[in-house]
């Protein structure tokens, strides 16, 4: 039996979209334990994205709408859940969910 490593992931979310060009854009929402991080496709190969906040488990949504994409992401820590939100123009904010 393998031992768990908290470098390892052990939660996941992942959310797509394509935009106005018809390019697939692919979001990875992935938690060790501690941090949820993400990973991000673009039609270039996979980067590292901005996203990095606290949580042992993660959930996510996104959908596009005339000024582009919106992304949720939901993480769970210290027995609560946090909205993070990313929309168009704007950088990482905390959203209004609150658990």
């Amino acid at each position: 039996m393998a031992e768990d490593n908290a470098a390892f992931p052990i939660t996941t979310a992942a959310v797509n979209w394509y935009d106005g060009s018809g390019q697939l854009h692919i979001r990875v929402y992935s938690s060790d334990g501690y941090t949820v991080t993400e990973r991000c496709a673009d039609g270039q190969g996979w980067t590292d994205g901005a996203f990095k906040q606290p949580g042992s488990q993660v959930s996510a949504t996104a959908w596009t709408a005339s000024d582009g994409a919106h992304i949720r992401v939901y993480c769970t820590a210290n027995d609560g859940t946090t909205e993070w939100c990313a929309d168009p123009d704007t950088a990482w904010t905390k959203g209004s969910y609150t658990d």
